[in-house]
């Protein structure tokens, strides 16, 4: 009798299903009408991003995901909920920081990836799985517009740094108005 390995996709929907639920309501059983859209590459961003979103989620508090996907090399991510401002808020920065980490990783293996563009298309890969011309300038690799505080949300430019899986500011000798790709 062979081992059969389930998908990360349908583990991860079946431990956290509101997550990933129709807005019916708990008297309803759950249903799955969000699904992964992307690489099993990004399995680990998705899944810090999940459980960076659980940690956050107080009593009465109520979230779920619209649509993850990969769209132009980046995980994109819609979401919906009933949460306090004080949760939106790292709900907001959890959602920034899987989309800025998922253009470092390679959607196809999660190694350490970049963007790259081959043929109009973007994909973020490693040197192993990319085909085409990094997509990127090199001095604006991990520069991201996110947004910034509660109810009055702000764009702010910031560099995504991999390590510490954490926004820092970008340099300040650079010129404003320069961060396009």
């Amino acid at each position: 009798m062979g081992v059969v390995l389930q998908d990360w996709r349908t583990e991860l929907t079946a431990v956290l299903p509101h997550f990933f639920a129709s807005g019916a309501g708990d008297a309803a059983p759950a249903r799955a009408v969000c699904t992964i859209e992307c690489g099993p590459g990004w399995a680990d961003v998705v899944d810090r991003l999940c459980v960076r979103i659980a940690a956050t989620l107080q009593d009465r508090e109520r979230f779920r995901f619209a649509s993850i996907r990969q769209r132009e090399g980046a995980l994109r991510i819609v979401w919906g909920g009933r949460l306090s401002s004080a949760s939106e808020a790292v709900v907001r920065e959890a959602v920034d920081l899987a989309e800025a980490r998922s253009v470092c990783v390679c959607e196809v293996c999660g190694g350490r990836g970049r963007l790259y563009r081959a043929d109009g298309i973007r994909t973020t890969r490693c040197p192993v799985h990319a085909s085409g011309d990094r997509a990127v300038r090199p001095e604006l690799e991990n520069v991201h517009l996110r947004t910034a505080g509660g109810r009055l949300r702000v764009v702010v430019g910031c560099r995504y740094d991999f390590g510490t899986d954490s926004f820092v500011d970008v340099d300040d000798d650079r010129p404003a108005g320069r961060l396009e790709v």
